[in-house]
């Protein structure tokens, strides 16, 4: 009985060492300018959903890449979920397929910067393509 107790004791000090960790990482939020903190996360969430969308969709390991690359927790795929701006597809091979909404896409304008982006990596392949280097290859 006295390792029960042990262990929820352990369990009671981890919430709190979570929650104070919350607490602090929320003041610091809270003293920083409104504006600024708003417009950081909104834009935070339509450069991830601009690249999810011109992805054409991300499976799990795919998407959990990018938001690590922008230092974004995993838990927001779920609050993107709810509020309808990615959904989520089963596919035969058991991996999920994450994409954009037509909701996102509209309420976010989200079509102009993903077609930028597209032509962007566009360019950069066909640049590449008929590179100097690519050349030496096509004589091999």
């Amino acid at each position: 009985m006295t390792t029960n107790n042990s262990h929820n004791n352990d369990q009671i000090i981890a919430c709190l060492r979570n929650l104070r960790e919350t607490i602090d990482k929320l003041q610091e939020l809270l003293g920083a300018p409104a504006e600024d903190t708003m417009e950081r996360l909104y834009r935070r969430r339509r450069e991830l959903l601009t690249r999810l969308y011109a992805s054409g969709g991300l499976d799990q390991r795919g998407l959990f890449a990018l938001l690590d690359e922008h230092e974004t927790p995993h838990q927001w795929i779920g609050q993107q979920v709810k509020s309808g701006y990615v959904e989520k597809f089963p596919r035969p091979n058991g991996k999920d397929l994450y994409v954009a909404t037509h909701k996102a896409v509209e309420d976010l304008n989200l079509q102009e910067e993903a077609s930028a982006l597209v032509s962007a990596s566009d360019e950069t392949f066909t640049t590449d393509w008929d590179s100097a280097e690519d050349a030496a290859y096509d004589r091999i």
